[in-house]
């Protein structure tokens, strides 16, 4: 069972969706009707699942727990923040940043607010927070695109160490090799690849593989590393590209660079043999094989309105 968001309103079919995948189709078994879902993780058989603005009263962030069947929804809790854009779940402590805000909240009531900027004259003019998720030891990796920074903190949000990426980059979101010893992150405002060593909550930034785009106005999405550590996989929005990294440590090589056969790949996830790939702008979900780790062939599209998370 796979699980797809639907961003945008109800009307109009926003909710979860799941799908049974194979090779031929994706078969829908399920939906929950919810406004603009911006991102969900799996915990203990439970789905958390971020709103973009669920409330009258003001412009915040919600999120709710359901069941894998999607049933059982819980109340929403406000992010106490606006736009949030990821979240992770460990036991029963939700943490979640606010795009548009800068922070991190811990279950709706402990607040973390970063400050700064960088060199983006529109992008970077304050702090954006774009990525929460804990470490193999116990702390929380952060990015914040508004100020290039990766940051890491305990589990009551207190600031533990930061490291920077390239000035103008735009750190967007991570992916941590399978011995923890390195970390990758997908740079958004440019795009490119940086490669962090990391130990017991300190990240040092080792080097950055820039990416050559054929659109000026390509930037950097999502990222994922395969189950045996060898293949690591981005996307770029405008080029409209999945890039096919093999991984060493702190070696990338470039093996593929291929169509997403959609329009803006803001999400993508590895399902064993399958790659799915969700392309808001031209409202498609985009599937292909994998063999050896690389992309074999595009099997097919499904029509769904902006799909944005697949998990």
């Amino acid at each position: 069972m796979i699980y797809i968001l639907s961003c945008t309103d109800v009307k109009n079919g926003g909710g979860i969706y799941s799908f049974s995948l194979s090779e031929k189709e994706m078969k829908q078994t399920g939906y929950l009707p919810c406004d603009r879902p911006m991102y969900s993780v799996m915990n203990d058989n439970r789905i958390c699942t971020l709103l973009r603005a669920p409330f009258e009263e003001n412009s915040n962030s919600g999120y709710f727990f359901c069941d894998e069947k999607l049933e059982n929804s819980t109340s929403i809790i406000s992010t106490k923040g606006v736009v949030a854009c990821h979240l992770d779940v460990i036991k029963n402590d939700v943490y979640v940043v606010n795009y548009l805000s800068g922070n991190i909240v811990k279950n709706g009531d402990i607040i973390a607010k970063r400050q700064g900027k960088s060199i983006h004259p529109t992008r970077q003019s304050e702090s954006h927070t774009h990525f929460v998720k804990q470490t193999h030891d116990g702390y929380l990796a952060v990015c914040d695109l508004g100020t290039d920074t990766l940051a890491f903190y305990d589990k009551v949000l207190i600031l533990y160490s930061e490291e920077k990426v390239n000035p103008g980059y735009g750190i967007r979101h991570l992916a941590f090799s399978k011995d923890n010893k390195f970390i990758y992150s997908i740079n958004e405002l440019i795009p490119s690849v940086s490669v962090f060593s990391y130990d017991k909550g300190k990240a040092k930034l080792l080097s950055t593989f820039d990416i050559k785009t054929t659109n000026e106005k390509a930037n950097g999405a999502g990222i994922r590393i395969s189950k045996d550590g060898k293949f690591l996989y981005v996307s770029l929005r405008e080029e409209n590209v999945i890039c096919v990294f093999s991984v060493n440590g702190d070696k990338l090589e470039l093996l593929q660079s291929v169509d997403c056969k959609g329009n803006s790949p803001r999400d993508f996830n590895i399902f064993d043999s399958f790659l799915v790939c969700t392309n808001e702008l031209s409202n498609s979900v985009t599937v292909f094989s994998i063999e050896n780790g690389l992309i074999k062939e595009f099997l097919y599209s499904y029509n769904l309105n902006s799909p944005l998370c697949v998990f």
